[in-house]
């Protein structure tokens, strides 16, 4: 802003003498930070009578901070322009805060300070977006939620709104919109730079603006997760579902909420590899229940659709009949890594980045993180097989009234646990001290600790020794062959001696205290993928090996890992 004044004095002298400096004129904000905005202040002013003048910037305790000119002589009714490009005497910039100018008359013998303020400031502004509702929407036109209201405060001035999609790799910007100024309050209407309504994701909505002396700010965007203020999150959602009971039953009605913006969408269940659907229809209810009844347990898949948008979700279902074998699936992993934007804070909730995560949401995008990698594919190789079992969650096992334990001869995680809730590990590590069998497949089994209280899991820590019972391991990037290494029980019979190659590995450099290793293969002997080792009274096994249950389909010799294993688990 322009700060103009007719004239102005101070002097030491006469409080009311005549003005012997006009017409002073300056912006009254500059930032000396090399961008080509308001770099410098350029003032401007008249002298009554000719006189040998000193010219200085002074700070707000009246000390000299810069001299722009000394004992110059300047005219008397012309004007005078001087710059100040922020810098001291000494040479470095100035600090941010109020400054005047003053003049040295030295023929008068008088010295007045101007009072107006002169602001250097060179921090950019921050203005935060405090909220956004409501917190998902469906910018396809139909139904209620089609855009996003957002209120922000800070400057206006020349200010843009920037929509990043956040859960891609690397945020991307998706759009932007000039805001009017004097506007804090705006809509975004979902569409992206090119009009087309924003695909399913996690969104941030951030404001970028001009302050007075010419900073623009934020200067990063998007913040990154730990700097994110105010709630800038949206979640752009279509149709999703999710279950409502840790297992559905054979028999009994299974839950599911179904979120499609109000709108009729179609549904259907089917086992998982199988292309017939065991029930299907349509609705528009919130809340949908279904029953289904089988003997066999396994992974259900629900598909919910409406117009081109689809969902499909896998959840745990526990047939009439009981079997030797529990199969767990690692679903606080699944929400561990669940990259679905619930808190506000514009980035996906997920551990261990965030402190906690809530598990009742459904999946983004519909499948669970590595469920399309060796989980679905060691279901597959099960029910391929005709090998039955007992089906739950490692989510289940931690609450109470989860099924004992002690009633099976082995238990399968179908995926590494990579994030085991306390009570689960527990209950896993006193079943096999106690006698039973233990297995996984897969990196990162047993990586990081968390608590579950209500629907809502919290971080804990990533323990010093590895997995669950304390082995050492390191990990392995390359796809190498590996190797036999040790066999006393028969779990390799008629495997070759060399196989694969496999990678990534995850590698036991040290067995847990007290194990006794029984099998093990892997790309040297301090380097096992591959092991079995029996500890207390029960066995367990670790496959830390990537896409073996993949290869099973067409590799002879994955296969008859696979099955050495069951069988180790079942006998």
């Amino acid at each position: 802003m322009l700060a103009t004044i007719g004239a102005f004095f101070v002097t030491t002298r006469l409080k009311r003498s005549t003005p012997v400096v006009e017409q002073l004129t300056f912006r009254r904000y500059f930032s000396p930070n090399g961008d080509g905005r308001f770099d410098a202040a350029l003032f401007s002013f008249r002298l009554r009578r000719t006189d040998d003048v000193t010219v200085a910037v002074v700070n707000r305790d009246g000390d000299e901070i810069r001299t722009l000119a000394e004992d110059v002589e300047l005219r008397g009714g012309r004007r005078h322009r001087f710059r100040w490009d922020g810098r001291t005497g000494a040479g470095p910039v100035a600090a941010d805060g109020e400054y005047h100018l003053r003049v040295g008359l030295r023929r008068q013998g008088r010295t007045v300070t101007s009072g107006l303020k002169l602001f250097l400031d060179t921090v950019p502004p921050r203005p935060v977006v405090r909220y956004v509702a409501p917190d998902s929407i469906s910018p396809d036109g139909a139904g209620a939620a089609n855009s996003a209201r957002l209120r922000f405060t800070g400057p206006s001035r020349r200010a843009r709104l920037l929509v990043y999609r956040t859960d891609l790799p690397a945020p991307r910007l998706v759009a932007r919109r000039a805001i009017p100024r004097g506007e804090t309050t705006l809509r975004w209407d979902g569409r992206t730079e090119g009009g087309a309504p924003a695909a399913s994701g996690a969104y941030l909505l951030a404001v970028r603006a001009q302050d007075a002396a010419g900073n623009v700010g934020p200067r990063r965007l998007p913040p990154a997760r730990a700097g994110v203020r105010g709630h800038p999150g949206l979640a752009v959602r279509y149709v999703d579902a999710r279950a409502r009971q840790p297992v559905a039953r054979s028999g009994q009605r299974a839950e599911f909420t179904v979120r499609s913006d109000g709108r009729r969408y179609r549904w259907g269940v089917r086992r998982l590899g199988a292309g017939r659907a065991l029930r299907d229809g349509s609705a528009r209810a919130e809340r949908l229940g279904l029953t289904v009844s089988s003997a066999r347990s396994g992974v259900l898949m629900l598909t919910v659709r409406t117009g081109s948008h689809r969902h499909t979700s896998p959840f745990a279902f526990q047939g009439r009949r009981r079997e030797r074998v529990l199969l767990v699936l690692p679903e606080a992993t699944w929400q561990a890594r669940n990259r679905l934007e619930t808190n506000g804070d514009g980035y996906p909730d997920l551990l261990p980045e965030d402190p906690s995560v809530s598990i009742a949401r459904p999946y983004a995008g519909g499948l669970p993180a590595g469920f399309a990698g060796d989980t679905s594919a060691l279901v597959r190789f099960l029910d391929g097989e005709g090998l039955r079992y007992d089906i739950t969650t490692d989510l289940a096992l931690a609450r109470s009234g989860a099924p004992a334990l002690g009633r099976y001869r082995g238990v399968l995680y179908a995926g590494p646990p990579r994030f085991a809730p306390v009570r689960a590990r527990e209950r896993l590590r006193a079943y096999v001290l106690a006698g039973g069998r233990l297995a996984w497949v897969g990196r990162g089994g047993f990586d990081w600790t968390a608590q579950l209280t209500g629907d809502t899991l919290f971080r804990g820590r990533r323990p010093g020794v590895r997995a669950l019972f304390g082995e050492r391991l390191r990990y392995e990037p390359e796809a190498v062959p590996v190797a036999v290494l040790s066999d006393r029980t028969g779990f390799f019979r008629g495997v070759p001696g060399s196989f694969g190659p496999y990678g990534p590995l995850e590698e036991s450099l040290r067995l847990p205290p007290g194990a006794r290793l029984l099998a093990s293969a892997g790309t040297g002997e301090e380097r096992r993928a591959v092991v079995v080792y029996r500890l207390g009274r029960g066995v367990v096994a670790r496959l830390g090996i990537d896409g073996i249950a993949r290869a099973a389909r067409n590799s002879p010799a994955s296969a008859r890992i696979m099955r050495r294993l069951w069988a180790l688990l079942s006998r």
